[in-house]
C-alpha cells in the first residue's frame, strides 16, 4: 500500500513537482525568487524534446499573481505548456507527464498518438489552468 503524502505548504508541492520532473527526465530549473530579476517567472521552467514547460506552484487557496498569469499566458502563446500546480491537482501533472512520455514514444516509433493519451493530456491541462 502506497504511503499517502501530506502537504502542509508550497514547499511540499515543489518537492513533488521536482520528483515528477526528474522521474520523467525533464531538464528543469527554478529561477531565483528575488527582486533582481524579472517578476512573474514561474517556479519551474523545463525542457524536453523541444517542449517548453512552465509550472507555477501554489498551496491552499493561493492563486497566481497578475504577473505570474502574464508569464504563463506568454509561454502558452508561444506554443509552450503552462500549468498551475497545487496539492489538489498534482495527480493531473503526473498524468500529463506519463501521457506525454507515451505520446513521445509513439511518435518516435512512427505510430500515431493514441486518442486516449491525447484526451488524458487535455483533461489534465484543464485542471492545471489558472
Amino acid at each position: 500500500m502506497a504511503k499517502e503524502i501530506t502537504y502542509t505548504n508550497e514547499a511540499d508541492v515543489k518537492k513533488q513537482v521536482k520528483k515528477l520532473l526528474n522521474q520523467h527526465h525533464w531538464f528543469w530549473w527554478m529561477p531565483p525568487a528575488n527582486g533582481f530579476g524579472r517578476t512573474g517567472i514561474s517556479d519551474f521552467n523545463a525542457l524536453r524534446g523541444g517542449v517548453f514547460l512552465a509550472i507555477e506552484t501554489k498551496f491552499g487557496t493561493n492563486k497566481p499573481t497578475h504577473m505570474q498569469v502574464g508569464f504563463l499566458e506568454s509561454v502558452a502563446s508561444e506554443s509552450g505548456m503552462a500549468f498551475v500546480v497545487n496539492e489538489k491537482n498534482l495527480d493531473a501533472l503526473a498524468v500529463w507527464l506519463e501521457r506525454f512520455d507515451q505520446a513521445v514514444k509513439a511518435q518516435s516509433e512512427g505510430r500515431d498518438v493514441e486518442q486516449s493519451d491525447g484526451a488524458a493530456m487535455v483533461d489534465a491541462m484543464a485542471s492545471m489552468r489558472w
